[in-house]
């Protein structure tokens, strides 16, 4: 399929949307053995008991929440779900910068969310 075919099923609802596959930014991918709710309210949980982290988006409908620590020009962390089956779900952990931050190609932030999730913290 060409990229433009992909891409206009995409924005119309009838393909999910892949985040990249090349890593601009620090990112995770983990597969946890719950429904995507479920993963969604531990991940939440993970978020601020976890890292500390302040919540600034929790949308269950679309299944995003983005976080960040309250500093300047510090990462921002944004998780995404992704239901892979009736009692699994993928989980898409990236870390974002302010233009002008370097970008580190490892955050300690997005390793110890993908962490925390792996142990089955919050279910």
């Amino acid at each position: 399929m060409t990229p433009f075919f992909g891409d206009l099923l995409e924005s119309l609802g009838l393909r999910k949307r892949r985040p990249p596959a090349i890593g601009l930014r620090a990112h995770r991918e983990v597969v946890v053995p719950v429904q995507i709710d479920a993963a969604y309210a531990s991940a939440l949980d993970a978020f601020v008991r976890v890292v500390g982290a302040n919540i600034y988006v929790d949308d269950p409908a679309s299944h995003l929440i983005e976080a960040g620590f309250g500093t300047v020009q510090q990462e921002r962390v944004r998780a995404t779900f992704e239901n892979e089956g009736p009692e699994q779900t993928r989980v898409y952990i990236e870390a974002h910068y302010p233009a002008g931050v370097e970008r580190p190609l490892r955050s300690a932030v997005v390793d110890a969310l993908a962490d925390a999730l792996k142990a089955g913290v919050g279910y």
